[in-house]
């Protein structure tokens, strides 16, 4: 819808000051032309937008402005309470600040969405711990925190995934990003586009010089390009498994991390289930699913069931030899 199309673009330009028809039609997914009418169109309701000329030029709003939270929809404004970022703020040292924000933001509602926020926050909670329980912050998250904000360099200690060392690298943080449970610092280093895993770092420090970030930096979208050159690096193993009917969703959650693709999950008769997964390595899935016992049976590739043989054996061997 068009009122949609004109919110976001007002969203967008108080959040990067300044952005080029092109640019503004790329994110609100509409030709320029038709950002050009938009830009008239907002123009002629009120809204403080002005156009600066040249190479560097774009769309700006008068500094200040501010759309009243009045025109947010009933179903906006539930879904900006059902967000679930309490968890997320708290772990970030927000925790009293987000509960402020949210009583602040409820107080400035129009009556008629106010109750219905009030209802739907007192009748659905969001928890991704999960029935594991929170896991503690990442030691070193307030450091890499406090950069990404102020703008600065990082130097960390990192270790890596595939080799177990560390070393040390200087990077120029982006952004964070909470992907289920794990955060990551997403930026670059030597002027490529990183991942960093912070349960990785051994050590972070910010340094006083500033930060390189692209101009009008997406970072979801540069989230979602890390997620694809990740699982393009592991084009990963094709499996199939069953596995008794009540088990298949803790097999699923258990694999997690070894998962490179959504798995498949069909009913194969007799109180079992028929599991197809893409996993990142045969070993990982084997260390699962070792744990299910009899309760599954591995039949395709013929490479896993053999490693799933020969590993229970070398497991058995060890605890006779210590039980004996």
């Amino acid at each position: 819808m068009r009122a949609d199309r004109l919110l976001s673009e007002v969203a967008l330009l108080r959040t990067h000051g300044r952005l080029s028809a092109a640019e503004l039609a790329r994110r609100v997914e509409a030709s320029p032309r038709t950002v050009m009418r938009d830009m008239e169109a907002l123009s002629a309701a009120g809204v403080p937008v002005y156009a600066e000329r040249g190479r560097t030029g774009g769309f700006s709003l008068l500094p200040g402005y501010r759309p009243p939270a009045e025109d947010l929809t009933a179903d906006e404004a539930k879904a900006l309470f059902v967000a679930g970022g309490a968890g997320v703020a708290d772990a970030l040292g927000m925790g009293s600040s987000f509960a402020s924000a949210l009583r602040k933001l409820t107080a400035g509602l129009p009556d008629r969405q106010a109750g219905a926020v009030g209802e739907i926050a007192s009748r659905i909670v969001i928890d991704p711990t999960g029935w594991g329980g929170a896991a503690a912050p990442p030691p070193l998250l307030s450091t890499v925190l406090d950069a990404v904000l102020s703008d600065r360099r990082l130097l960390i200690g990192y270790r890596s995934p595939s080799s177990g060392t560390a070393g040390h690298r200087t990077v120029d943080p982006w952004g964070l990003v909470l992907a289920g449970t794990a955060w990551y610092l997403l930026g670059a280093h030597r002027g490529r586009p990183r991942s960093y895993r912070l349960t990785r770092m051994t050590s972070a420090r910010r340094i006083d010089q500033p930060c390189r970030k692209p101009a009008n930096l997406d970072l979801l979208a540069q989230w979602r390009d890390r997620q694809a050159v990740w699982r393009a690096a592991r084009p990963g193993h094709r499996i199939t498994v069953r596995v008794v009917a009540k088990q298949s969703d803790p097999l699923v959650q258990l694999l997690g991390i070894a998962l490179v693709a959504p798995p498949r999950v069909a009913p194969d008769g007799d109180g079992h289930d028929l599991v197809t997964a893409q996993v990142s390595t045969l070993r990982g899935a084997v260390g699962v699913m070792l744990g299910f016992g009899d309760w599954l049976e591995v039949l395709e590739p013929p490479e896993l069931r053999e490693l799933m043989r020969s590993t229970a054996e070398t497991v058995s061997r060890t605890y006779r030899r210590r039980g004996s």
